[in-house]
């Protein structure tokens, strides 16, 4: 038994040593189908926004595999989490970048929505609120309001960092977009609500003519319409589709960032985060 010991204390320490280390298992869409109606399970989509807004499995939230070093630490490590991506390949890299954070209940669903379709399971494009799920709006990456001009509707110019000094909404839309269209009531109604806070609606794509007949059709007073006719701000900001809107504080660094339509809850989460900061 002597002869043992110190192997016994050598198992141990290993063990201890790797104690830090996350872990997570690989899983069939069988697996997810039957957990999706579980209140203590999240499903993380971490493809692009604009694949997400194609279709993806319900109930899951689009965090970006690009943008996991800034969205990992708003994941509550008490509930199991359901990474999913097209193929398997990009959750598999989410899977194993969390685990070396220490996470431990991690379900990888292998094959990924493409898998999840041949199974005949169902896709939704309704967009999943993520400051809903996880209790608060997640991280966004470090980003600053881009120092650009731009053509305002109606006449003149804007420099995006004139805004300086006020929390910017900055929301990309155009109006073939259907989001686009369903969630402008609802900002156009929050400009007035929030008086400190400048609301700037940038069109990206469309003519001028354009932007005139969709403010003449709903007869939306928004404060702040600019022309952005080759989608500049959608290159520069990353964004996946539209709509896509933009939360920065008075110092022009960005709070956070909110893929597809916004809805009232998310939006006064997002909007008193900024005020309060």
């Amino acid at each position: 038994m002597r002869r043992l010991a110190p192997l016994v204390w050598l198992l141990a320490a290993l063990l201890a040593a790797c104690g830090g280390k996350g872990a997570y298992q690989n899983v069939s869409p069988d697996d997810l189908k039957a957990h999706l109606d579980d209140p203590k399970v999240i499903v993380v989509d971490v493809r692009t926004p604009a694949e997400y807004v194609q279709g993806h499995v319900p109930r899951a939230i689009n965090l970006p595999l690009q943008e996991i070093e800034n969205w990992y630490r708003d994941l509550p490590r008490d509930r199991t989490v359901y990474l999913i991506c097209r193929t398997g390949h990009r959750s598999t890299k989410a899977a194993e970048f969390l685990k070396e954070k220490g996470f431990r209940n991690l379900r990888n669903v292998t094959g990924g929505t493409l898998a999840w379709i041949q199974k005949g399971y169902p896709l939704s494009t309704a967009p999943e609120d993520p400051a809903k799920v996880l209790g608060r709006a997640p991280s966004a990456p470090a980003i600053e309001l881009p120092d650009l001009n731009f053509k305002r509707y109606g006449g003149g110019s804007v420099r995006l960092r004139q805004f300086l000094g006020r929390p910017l909404v900055l929301n990309l839309w155009a109006s073939w977009c259907p989001p686009c269209r369903a969630e402008m009531p609802l900002l156009a109604e929050a400009q007035g609500r929030y008086r400190g806070v400048t609301f700037v609606f940038a069109n990206q794509g469309e003519a001028e003519s354009a932007i005139h007949s969709f403010l003449s059709d709903t007869g939306l007073a928004l404060g702040w319409v600019i022309l952005d006719p080759d989608s500049e701000l959608s290159r520069t900001l990353h964004a996946g589709g539209l709509p896509t809107t933009y939360f920065f504080d008075a110092q022009g660094k960005l709070v956070a960032v909110h893929p597809g339509q916004l809805f009232e809850a998310a939006l006064d989460g997002y909007l008193q985060k900024l005020v309060v900061r």
